[in-house]
C-alpha cells in the first residue's frame, strides 16, 4: 500500500514538474517594454489599450506597459528617466523633442523601420521633415496637425465677400466683417498674447509669407530683416479686427472665438472641425476652410507629431517592432479619429481609410484643404522653417523664451517701431542661442 502511494506520488511529481518548469520559463521569457504617451484623452486611451492588446496577442512573449504623461510633465519625466536609467522603449515626441533628442544621441536609428514600411516615398513629404538627423532617421511621424484658415460662408456671403487669398484681401475682408458685425462679432480671430501660439500664428500669416525667417540653415539668427519689419507691421494692422482680449489669447481662446461665433474668420488647427460639431453644429453647417492668405509666399504650419525609440532602453529592437505595429495596425486610423481633422495620416496608404470617419466624410472640401497642408512646399514645422534643409535644435529654447511674441506685443500693444522691435528681438535670440549651445 505504501509502495503504491509512493509510486503515485512520484508519477504525480514527474507529471507536474514539466508544467511547473514551463510556467517559470515562460514568465522569464516575457519581456516588458514601456510606451510613453502624451495623448491621454479617454477615447485615445481606449484605442491604445486595444492596440496594445492586439500587439501582445501577436507577440505573446512581450508585454507593453503604457504610461500617460501630461504635457507639462514631459521634461521632468524625461530628466528623471535619464538620471535613473529608466528610459522607455517607445515614446510619442512633440516636435521640439523630435528635433533635440537625436542631436543629444538619445534615439535609436530607425533606418531599418523606414525600409520595412516601404521607404520614404510611402510617407507624405512634410511628415518626414523632422525625422532625420545627419542623414539618418531617428524618429518617425505618426500624424501631422495642419493649421488652416476657417471662415463663415454665411457671414461673408452677406456682402458677396470671398475667402481671402492675399494679405490685401485679408485686411479688407476683416475690416468689412468687423463693421458688419457691429459688436456682435469681429472679423478675425488671431492671437496677440504672450505665448507660443502668437509666435506660430505670426510666422504662418505674416513672417513666412513675407519671406522672413528666424534662423538660417547654420542656426544664425536672421530675424532683423526687412521681411520681419514688414511682417510685424502687417500683423499689427489686423489687430483692430480681433475681439477685445485677444492680447491675452493662446491656443484655446483663438479656437473658441470661432466656435462660439465671436469672429467670422480664424486661423487654427483641424481640431476646430470636431469642436464645431460638438458645440456649434449650426455654425459648422456654414463653415469652410482655405489655406492661409499669402503675400510673396504661401505657407502654413503642419508639424509632425513623432514617435521614437530610445537607444539605451532595455529592449530597443522590441520597441521598433511596436513602433511598426503602431503605424500599420487598424488601430492607427482609429487613433487619428480621436480628434477628426486634427491628426492627418502620415502614410499615404492610410489616407483612404482615414477619410471614412463620418465627420470627415460629411465635409470633404474641408478635408481636402487639410490634406493640402501635407503637400511638399506648403506645410512646415515650426521648428523647420520654409527653405531650410533641417530643423534647428534651438527651437525649444526659442519658443520657451517668448521673445517673438514679445516683439509682436511691443509693436502692436506698445506702438514700438517695428524696426526697433526686430533689432531688440534679434539680440535676445542671439543670447538664447549662445546659452543653449552644447557644452
Amino acid at each position: 500500500m505504501k509502495k503504491a502511494s509512493v509510486l503515485a506520488l512520484m508519477v504525480m511529481t514527474l507529471l507536474a514538474a514539466p508544467f511547473s518548469f514551463s510556467s517559470q520559463e515562460a514568465a522569464a521569457a516575457t519581456r516588458k517594454i514601456v510606451f510613453w504617451s502624451d495623448q491621454s484623452e479617454p477615447w485615445q486611451q481606449e484605442v491604445i489599450k486595444g492596440m496594445i492588446g492586439e500587439f501582445e496577442s501577436k507577440n505573446p512573449e512581450v508585454k507593453v506597459e503604457v504610461e500617460y504623461i501630461a504635457f507639462k510633465d514631459r521634461q521632468a519625466k524625461l530628466t528623471a528617466a535619464l538620471a535613473g536609467g529608466t528610459l522607455p522603449e517607445v515614446a510619442l515626441l512633440s516636435s521640439q523633442y523630435a528635433t533635440s533628442l537625436p542631436a543629444e544621441g538619445l534615439m535609436a536609428s530607425l533606418d531599418d523601420v523606414v525600409t520595412a514600411l516601404g521607404g520614404a516615398n510611402s510617407f507624405y513629404p512634410v511628415s518626414l521633415s523632422l525625422a532625420t538627423y545627419q542623414g539618418h532617421y531617428y524618429s518617425l511621424p505618426y500624424s501631422t496637425i495642419p493649421v488652416v484658415f476657417w471662415y463663415r460662408k454665411d457671414l461673408l456671403g452677406k456682402q458677396g465677400l470671398k475667402p481671402p487669398q492675399t494679405w490685401e484681401d485679408l485686411q479688407k475682408t476683416s475690416k468689412a466683417l468687423t463693421e458688419q458685425g457691429a459688436g456682435k462679432y469681429f472679423g478675425l480671430g488671431l492671437p496677440y498674447g504672450r505665448g507660443e501660439w502668437t509666435e506660430e500664428a505670426f510666422r504662418i500669416i505674416a513672417l513666412w509669407p513675407a519671406g522672413g525667417k528666424v534662423l538660417d540653415q547654420s542656426d544664425n539668427v536672421v530675424f532683423n530683416s526687412p521681411e520681419t519689419v514688414k511682417a510685424l507691421s502687417f500683423y499689427k494692422s489686423l489687430y483692430p479686427y480681433a475681439p477685445t482680449g485677444s492680447e491675452t489669447w493662446g491656443y484655446t481662446e483663438t479656437m473658441n472665438s470661432f466656435v462660439s461665433g465671436s469672429v467670422a474668420m480664424a486661423l487654427y488647427y483641424g481640431r476646430t472641425l470636431k469642436n464645431l460639431e460638438q458645440f456649434s453644429p449650426d455654425i459648422l453647417a456654414n463653415t469652410a476652410a482655405v489655406l492661409p492668405p499669402k503675400d510673396k509666399y504661401q505657407a502654413t504650419s503642419n508639424p509632425p507629431q513623432s514617435i521614437g525609440v530610445f537607444k539605451n532602453s532595455k529592449y530597443p529592437e522590441l520597441g521598433k517592432e511596436f513602433l511598426k505595429f503602431f503605424l500599420t495596425s487598424d488601430y492607427y486610423v482609429k487613433f487619428l479619429w480621436a480628434t477628426p481633422g486634427h491628426n492627418l495620416p502620415v502614410l499615404k496608404s492610410k489616407a483612404n481609410a482615414w477619410r471614412q470617419q463620418p465627420l470627415l466624410q460629411k465635409y470633404p472640401e474641408i478635408v481636402d484643404t487639410l490634406l493640402k497642408a501635407n503637400e511638399a512646399g506648403m506645410g512646415f514645422s515650426p521648428t523647420k522653417e520654409p527653405g531650410l534643409p533641417s530643423a534647428s535644435m534651438y527651437w525649444q529654447a526659442i519658443r520657451g523664451s517668448n521673445v517673438i511674441p514679445d516683439a509682436v506685443q511691443r509693436v502692436t500693444l506698445k506702438n514700438e517701431d517695428p524696426q526697433k522691435a526686430a533689432e531688440w528681438a534679434e539680440k535676445e535670440l542671439k543670447k538664447i542661442i549662445a546659452e543653449s549651445k552644447p557644452k
